[in-house]
């Protein structure tokens, strides 16, 4: 949303002594929360944080390695974040998390239906198609019934008084 030139301005302009207020004010920055967290990112990962790209997604093998370091040196979650680059050490615990639980699960490429079909003759699709038609409609049926099952178990029939 803001432009890194504008997020370098507004910290230098702290770091010079003007208040978060006359920043905030001056660059159109909805709250001070927000010029917080550009400043502790800075204090955290050097003015460098926002002339990289940060990562959303990070792949599984960097996943483990990160956990496993963590361990290995007995660093918390913040030293873990600051080491590998990573803007919230929550993250890292959710992955810890996951693991534990053993849902951090490497991926197994992409699902059968997003691969590539292009060597595929029309007849090959066309018979792919109506079995994914097959399979959908089999379950809308079954999501239909289950809400009617639900539906009727949460409104009991009344009985009438005489």
């Amino acid at each position: 949303m803001f432009s890194k030139e504008l997020k370098l301005a507004a910290i230098k302009d702290y770091y010079n002594g003007l208040g978060f207020t006359k920043i905030t004010n001056k660059y159109g920055i909805k709250g001070s929360a927000t010029l917080y967290e550009w400043i502790s990112k800075v204090e955290q990962f050097g003015i460098e944080y926002f002339s990289k790209n940060t990562k959303t997604y990070y792949e599984y093998s960097f996943k483990i390695k990160v956990i496993n370091w963590r361990l290995k040196n007995h660093e918390s979650l913040t030293n873990a974040a600051r080491h590998f680059a990573i803007s919230a050490p929550f993250v890292i615990y959710q992955w810890e998390r996951l693991a534990a639980e053993g849902r951090l699960n490497k991926p197994k490429g992409r699902p059968p239906k997003m691969k590539n079909n292009k060597n595929m003759s029309v007849d090959e699709k066309n018979k792919q198609l109506e079995q994914q038609v097959t399979y959908l409609q089999a379950k809308v049926a079954y999501l239909e019934k289950l809400d009617a099952l639900i539906q009727s178990k949460k409104s009991p029939t009344k009985k009438k008084r005489k």
